[in-house]
């Protein structure tokens, strides 16, 4: 098989402040692989809640890093942030991002090198910044 990211988007209108509900679930997930949350608006974007668990594979943990464009690289200008390392991941980190072209690029970063990883991931996007 090969890695797959299924991204679905639910957008949310709360006291007049559009929030973007994003559910990811991957198969076959290497260090490598990415996934893209398209159609963000533009403008500056809160990054409130991100939860991830490692469901299956020969790792023990994931340490999620995002970025700003496809195959940025992390710790320069393209990375917008970075989770710290554990098998679940549950942070409200409320880090603006300023994305380009409206999307956000994401590695959950198994730390294993086999491409047999299982990852169920929510994340809560803010429209605006905190």
């Amino acid at each position: 098989m090969a890695y797959t990211a299924t991204v679905t988007t639910a957008n949310k209108t709360v006291s007049g402040r559009r929030y973007f509900i994003i559910e990811v679930t991957e198969t076959e997930c290497a260090p490598a692989s990415e996934f893209t949350v398209d159609g963000l608006p533009s403008g500056p974007l809160t990054l409130v809640l991100y939860r991830a668990t490692l469901t299956a594979g020969t790792g023990t943990t994931i340490g999620p890093v995002g970025g700003n464009a496809a195959s940025f690289s992390a710790n320069t200008q393209g990375q917008e942030f970075s989770i710290s390392a554990a098998a679940h991941v549950s942070e409200s980190t409320h880090v603006p991002l300023f994305l380009r072209g409206n999307k956000l690029v994401v590695r959950s970063t198994p730390n294993n090198a086999a491409a047999d990883h299982a990852i169920t991931t929510y994340i809560t996007i803010a429209e605006g910044t905190p």
